[in-house]
């Protein structure tokens, strides 16, 4: 009885609140230089988990988190992180909006963690619980939680800085008096808070309070840590460590002192929430000629701009020698003389004193609200009372070209919905904009508004409300919608140069979509993924393969959709494209490729076993928290296979994977309690993990609850029970659901005894890569007399030693056949090599010169390790099962 399953697209260009060095021409053919930006000394993106859970269903609600988490996401965003946002989560959602965060942090290099909601000390270790815990029994914990220091871990995988805030050590909420997880026991007694978690290095941890006290809901709206948090992350002064330093000081005030936040640091940079800001642009060099009369003549120093939204000012710090300068209104200024950024760029010139040829200086400082400053010059030359008029054409294109420009994009934004594809990174929203010959002027576009699950960016710059980029940079506009975001259409607002009221914007409306690839082959868990997924039996290959194809072409840069065109492959069980694929994926970066391919190793799917390369694959992608390579890890450890044998740590990787929801891990673990093997038994935990599998639609959860009946373990004996389920299993795709089902038959079990039916059902789970049913078939045949039959029972034996080497029916497989005829067996490799197109001589059951040549020519040409005997046969019958094209992916 099988009581178990089976067992990076690359990262886009990071994006910062930071303005290029770049060249830019002016209208009239001059040059405008950018001042040199200031560097976010945070490199990459930033990506933030933020959770509220509040109205509990099994425990007393709290009153605070709902309104903790909408403030921390919304300073967050201000703070430039993309937020996942999860509020009241059940289990299932609570696994689903993890990762969903996880994937967003593929590529990011800050993660942060918000969790505001009730918590608990279990041992030496914090768990999160979501609102639908119960805690009713000892073994809910594994199920109804999740480990602080897991996710902690898997952020450190993908990102090079951490930081984690729990608002949420309150007292035990819960009555039952013991909890375990994997075999331990815990007592919980009078647990109180929250415990210190074991920091790595790059971390930034704060608790609420200290560990092992509690903290407090508050009276007001926001529980006193997270308003505090909130009042001042946004200070650009405070580094994390004196934020923290402001908001203990505040929470002790506040509490009068029965509160004391505290963190735990290991950083070795510093962390501002307000990234620096980019200094303000200016034309480095202005350069304007003014005819030789004595009016006044309008320069047009192009505004000094804010690109993050912020006031300037400028400074003069030189003015004309001859001549004067003065504003619209008549008045002088002179040096020294602070004006708004707008009354520099309407300042007038009048040439008194000046002639033809004189070239006049103007030199100002232009400073933003952040204090950032740079500095710039204008020059003034005299010429004629007629030179100007080739210029002032030149101007008047330039006029016309943007005025053109922004009817484009009025009309554009009302044609309809830009769609952008998720997970494939920054998407341009104007390929086609008329763009050409449109100058970077000081003309500038205004984000009035933009929903939070699209991120915009202009020449690699993030852009939020308030932010302004250059009309000439619309080409570079880009939008980069978040996971998840597919369900309705979002938008943003820009406010267009020159324009005042709601006339002077313009609406675009983007819907995200998931690619078809996407929705058709997603494995589930996939932390690279966009979407949940589909298990391997709903997967329809002709379809994954057309779909993913076009992806592919489409994004040749992204692994993901290379490795779910393997899964297409491999579901046609097509093992030499599957691996192909896997093999380029991975490659490329795709964690789960790593995993699959492993699992190929592991099985001998297509090529040799390599158990220890397997181990490798898996190592590397459960390190990255992906639930799949942890089961596979798991196993491996619990087994010692490929790597030295370690039970503790492989049930902890198995524990994290049922924390995933993973119910590959639910039916591994409710085998060994069933069973007592590698834990103490426990029939009614194995009953426990089983239902918690079925309960999940999982084929191997059916097939072992219907074991259950079947032997009435921990449940009433019910043999129609029992068929109910394997059939249930068979149908879902179950490689040893119709071995359930003969021995059913076969002993009378519910069904009357029939042992034709039993071997039909013997024999279609062994074509579907079950070894017990390969040996049961076997033994039926063996029944029967007549060389056809015994022909037959050699190459079933052989089956069952092919598909699965380890199990114990290949064992029993490997006996009866060193005990079999030899003559039969001689022809069965003969008659094998003969379907496979080679030229053994007669099927006479003698092997000699020919068939020894025709063998080596079939290791020669699959690339199988050449073996001899029985093991030369076996290796001929598993590879005309595998041209059959199996379900590998179903093991």
């Amino acid at each position: 009885m099988r009581l178990a399953g089976k067992a990076l697209s690359g990262p886009t260009a990071g994006l910062r609140r930071a303005v290029r060095t770049c060249l830019i021409a002016l209208p009239l053919g001059l040059v405008l230089v950018a001042a040199n930006a200031v560097a976010a000394t945070d490199e990459g993106r930033r990506v933030a988990l933020v959770i509220g859970n509040q109205d509990y269903q099994f425990v007393e609600p709290l009153v605070n988190p709902l309104n903790d988490t909408k403030e921390i996401a919304r300073v967050l965003r201000e703070a430039d992180f993309e937020v996942t946002l999860g509020i009241n989560l059940d289990k299932k959602e609570l696994e689903e909006v993890v990762r969903r965060f996880l994937r967003e942090l593929d590529d990011g290099d800050t993660a942060l963690f918000y969790y505001s909601g009730h918590a608990l000390q279990v041992g030496d270790s914090n768990f999160i619980l979501p609102v639908d815990a119960k805690l009713a029994s000892q073994y809910d914990l594994e199920f109804e939680s999740l480990k602080v220091s897991h996710l902690l871990d898997y952020m450190k995988a993908a990102s090079s800085l951490q930081i984690v805030m729990l608002d949420s050590c309150r007292d035990n909420p819960f009555e039952i008096a013991s909890l375990f997880w994997g075999e331990e026991e815990y007592s919980l007694g009078k647990t109180r808070g929250l415990r210190r978690i074991p920091n790595k290095l790059g971390s930034f941890i704060s608790y609420a309070t200290r560990p092992g006290q509690v903290a407090y809901d508050g009276d007001g709206p926001m529980s006193p840590f997270t308003s505090s948090v909130v009042g001042n992350a946004l200070d650009p002064a405070l580094e994390i460590k004196d934020l923290m330093t402001k908001v203990r000081e505040e929470v002790v005030r506040k509490t009068g002192g029965q509160q004391i936040p505290y963190e735990d640091s290991t950083l070795v940079t510093n962390f501002y929430f307000v990234p620096p800001k980019p200094k303000p642009i200016v034309v480095a060099h202005h350069r304007v000629s003014v005819p030789a009369t004595g009016e006044a003549v309008a320069l047009n120093i192009p505004e000094p701009v804010q690109p993050e939204g912020g006031s300037v000012e400028a400074r003069l710090t030189l003015t004309p020698g001859k001549g004067e300068l003065r504003l619209p209104g008549g008045r002088t200024v002179a040096e020294g003389d602070v004006l708004q950024a707008s009354e520099l760029a309407s300042l007038e010139f009048v040439p008194t004193g000046a002639g033809a040829g004189d070239v006049e200086l103007i030199g100002y400082e232009a400073q933003d609200q952040w204090g950032g400053t740079v500095s710039a010059i204008a020059s003034i030359t005299v010429a004629q009372a007629d030179a100007p008029a080739e210029e002032d054409a030149k101007t008047e294109d330039q006029d016309q070209r943007l005025e053109a420009l922004l009817a484009w994009l009025r009309e554009k934004s009302v044609a309809g919905a830009v769609e952008a594809d998720i997970g494939v990174g920054p998407v341009p929203v104007y390929p086609d904009v008329p763009a050409e010959g449109v100058a970077a002027t000081s003309n500038w576009l205004k984000v009035v508004s933009a929903d939070s699950d699209l991120q915009l960016s202009s020449e690699g710059r993030l852009l939020q409300a308030g932010d302004r980029f250059p009309v000439s940079a619309l080409a570079s506009l880009t939008v980069r919608p978040q996971i998840g975001s597919e369900r309705e259409a979002g938008q943003f607002e820009l406010e267009l140069p020159g324009e005042a009221g709601a006339a002077g914007t313009i609406t675009q409306i983007v819907q995200p979509r998931v690619t078809q690839c996407d929705q058709l082959a997603t494995q589930p868990f996939d932390l690279q993924a966009v979407t949940e997924g589909r298990l391997a039996n709903d997967l329809d290959p002709q379809a994954v393969e057309k779909a993913c194809a076009e992806a592919n072409a489409a994004y040749p840069e992204i692994g993901r959709f290379v490795f779910q065109r393997g899964r297409g492959a491999f579901a046609a069980g097509d093992l030499e494209q599957a691996s192909a694929y896997f093999e380029q994926a991975y490659q490329m970066g795709h964690v789960r490729a790593g995993q699959v391919l492993g699992r190929m190793y592991y099985l001998g799917a297509g090529i040799d076993r390599d158990r220890e390369k397997a181990v490798e694959l898996y190592r590397k992608a459960a390190e990255r928290g992906d639930p799949y390579a942890l089961h596979s890890l798991g196993m491996a450890e619990i087994r010692g296979e490929g790597t030295p044998q370690n039970e503790k740590a492989g049930l902890e990787k198995l524990l994290q994977s049922v924390e995933a929801g993973h119910t590959f891990s639910y039916n591994a673990i409710g085998g060994f309690y069933l069973g007592g093997e590698h834990v103490g038994e426990n029939v009614d935990r194995a009953v426990y993990y089983f239902n918690r599998s079925a309960a999940r639609d999982d084929i191997y959860g059916y097939l072992n609850v219907g074991t259950l009946y079947r032997d009435g373990k921990g449940v009433p004996q019910d043999y129609e029970a029992a068929l109910g389920w394997f059939k249930k299993a068979h149908e879902g795709g179950h490689p040893a659901a119709g071995t359930a089902i003969g021995l059913l038959y076969y002993n009378g079990q519910g069904v009357e005894k029939d042992p034709e039916e039993a071997t039909r059902w013997f024999r279609e789970s062994a074509q579907r890569g079950d070894a017990w049913g390969a040996f049961n078939t076997a033994f039926m045949l063996g029944q029967k007399s007549g060389e056809a039959a015994g022909r037959d029972r050699i190459r079933m034996l052989a089956m069952a030693v092919a598909v699965d080497p380890s199990s114990p029916a290949a064992e029993q497989g490997r006996d009866a056949l060193g005990k079999a005829d030899r003559r039969l067996k001689g022809k069965v490799l003969q008659q094998a090599l003969t379907d496979l197109g080679y030229e053994p001589g007669p099927i006479d059951g003698q092997p000699g010169r020919k068939t020894r040549e025709a063998l080596s020519e079939f290791f020669e040409t699959t690339g199988h390790k050449p073996v001899e005997g029985d093991e030369a046969m076996i290796a001929l019958v598993k590879h005309q099962w595998e041209l059959d094209r199996p379900r590998y992916d179903l093991f």
